[in-house]
C-alpha cells in the first residue's frame, strides 16, 4: 500500500501519525524514498522499503471500529462449568508487551478484554495494570481519532461495551 502526504497512519512504537512529507534521499549511494511521519512533536523518517515490514498501517475506519467493538462483545471462552479463576485470564507479560508494540487493534482488544474481565474478579499485578492501561489508551486513541471524539469518551465506550458483554455472559451462565 502506498500512502500520500496528509494520510493518517499507525506506526508501531509511535502510534497515530500524520504523513507530513515524502522525501527522496541518497543513503550509502542508493536513492531511497522515505515517509516523514509526525506524532505530536516527534518526527521520524520511514523508508518505503521498510514501511510495511515495520508494521506501518492505515488507521482503522468506521467498519474496523465496529468490528473491534463487536470483538469486545464476544464472550471470553471458558470451559463448561468452569469457575472464575485467575488462571483463566493469564497473559505472558513479556510476550504481551511485545505484542502491544505492534499496535494491532484486534490484539489490543483481546488484551483489554482479558484484563478487564480479570480486574473485575482479582487485583491486577502491577505489570498487568500497566499493560491494561497502555492497550486501553492505544485502542481508545485510534477509536477517538476515527469517531472524532476524545480519548476519554472512547475509553468509556470500550469499558461500557465490556461491562455490558460481561453482564450478558454472567446472565447466560446463570441460565445454564
Amino acid at each position: 500500500m502506498t500512502y500520500q502526504v496528509g494520510d493518517t497512519v499507525v506506526k508501531p512504537g509511535l502510534g497515530i501519525c500524520k504523513i507530513k512529507a515524502i522525501r527522496k534521499m541518497q543513503v550509502e549511494g542508493i536513492d531511497q524514498s522515505f515517509y516523514v511521519l509526525q506524532s505530536g512533536e516527534v518526527k521520524v523518517m520511514v523508508p518505503f522499503d521498510h514501511a510495511h515490514a515495520g508494521g506501518l498501517r492505515p488507521l482503522l475506519d468506521a467498519e474496523g471500529v465496529k468490528q473491534i467493538l463487536q470483538r469486545l462483545r464476544e464472550p471470553l471462552p471458558r470451559g463448561e462449568g468452569e469457575n472464575e479463576k485467575a488462571e483463566n485470564y493469564s497473559l505472558e507479560i513479556e510476550k504481551t508487551k511485545e505484542e502491544l508494540k505492534h499496535r494491532d487493534p484486534a490484539v489490543m482488544a483481546g488484551i483489554v478484554k482479558t484484563l478487564f474481565y480479570k480486574s473485575k474478579l482479582f487485583d491486577l499485578a502491577k505489570a498487568e495494570a500497566e499493560i491494561y492501561q497502555t492497550a486501553l489508551q492505544a485502542l481508545a486513541d485510534e477509536i477517538a481519532h476515527v469517531e472524532h471524539t476524545t480519548r476519554l469518551k472512547a475509553a468509556n465506550q470500550i469499558k461500557n461495551t465490556l461491562t455490558e458483554a460481561r453482564k450478558a455472559q454472567k446472565e447466560s451462565l446463570k441460565q445454564n
